[in-house]
C-alpha cells in the first residue's frame, strides 16, 4: 500500500471514530508528524478525503473536517434514495446465491449506550449496504454507496440513539434479503427506500425539535 493511501485510511478512521470533530482544523505537519510520512502524501490524503466530502479546503487557511448542514442532511438521504434504490432493484438480478449467504451472515445489533458497538455495528452495516450494491456488477455504484454512508456516519450514530430498535434494523435487513432472493427487483427498492425514509424521518423530526444527543454534541450543526 502506497504511503499516501496508508495516511488517508488512518485519518479517515479518526475522522469517522471522530477522533477529530466536525470542523476541527487538520495540520498538515501535526499530520506528517503523526504517521511518519513527508507532507507530500499527507496532503495527498486530504486532497482525496476532500473529494469525499469529508474534509473541506480553505485556500490560504487549510483543512478541516467537514460541517453538515440541514441541507446537507436533505441532500444526503436524497441521494442515498436514488442510488440505494435503484443497487437494490438491479441487484435482484444478478445477487448469487453466496451472496445471498454472505448478506444473511452480517451482523446486525449493537449494545444501547456503547459508541464501541455503536462505531461496529456502523462498519457492518456498511459492508451489508457496499456488498448489496456490489452484486448489481457496478463498481461505480458500490463505491459511490460507500462515499454517501461514509460522509453520514456520525448521522446513522444518531439514527442508533433515536430508533434504538436492534431488532428492527435486523428485520429491514432480512426483509431485504428476503427480496433480493426472489428476484423481485420493485419488492427490493420499496424495501430499501422506507429504511432510508424512517431514517430520514426520525433525524430530521429531532433536528427540528431542536434534540442534541450524546453520540453527536456539540458536533451538530443545523
Amino acid at each position: 500500500m502506497l504511503m499516501r493511501e496508508q495516511v488517508y485510511e488512518a485519518i479517515k478512521n479518526d475522522i469517522l471514530s471522530r477522533t477529530y470533530r466536525m470542523g476541527e482544523r487538520l495540520s498538515p505537519n501535526d499530520l506528517a508528524e503523526k504517521h511518519r510520512a513527508s507532507k507530500t502524501p499527507v496532503k495527498e490524503a486530504l486532497r482525496m478525503l476532500e473529494h469525499e466530502g469529508l474534509v473541506e479546503a480553505i485556500p490560504r487557511v487549510g483543512y478541516f473536517v467537514s460541517h453538515m448542514t440541514l441541507q446537507d442532511v436533505q441532500d444526503l438521504f436524497q441521494l442515498r434514495l436514488i442510488l440505494e434504490g435503484a443497487s437494490a432493484e438491479l441487484a435482484a438480478q444478478y445477487i448469487t446465491k453466496q451472496e445471498l449467504r454472505e448478506l444473511g451472515e452480517i451482523p446486525c445489533c449493537w449494545q444501547t449506550g456503547d459508541l464501541d458497538s455503536y462505531h461496529q455495528y456502523l462498519k457492518d452495516n456498511r459492508s451489508f449496504h457496499v456488498k448489496v450494491a456490489q452484486a448489481t456488477r457496478n463498481h461505480e455504484l458500490a463505491e459511490l454507496v460507500g462515499s454517501v454512508l461514509d460522509r453520514m456516519h456520525s448521522l446513522l450514530l444518531w439514527e442508533l440513539e433515536l430508533r434504538n430498535r436492534p431488532e428492527e434494523f435486523a428485520q429491514e435487513h432480512h426483509n431485504l434479503v428476503e427480496a433480493l432472493a426472489k428476484r423481485d427487483g420493485a419488492l427490493a427498492r420499496e424495501v430499501m427506500e422506507d429504511a432510508i425514509e424512517k431514517a430520514r424521518e426520525a433525524l430530521l423530526a429531532a433536528v427540528l425539535n431542536g434534540a442534541r444527543l450524546p453520540v453527536l454534541s456539540e458536533d451538530w450543526v443545523s
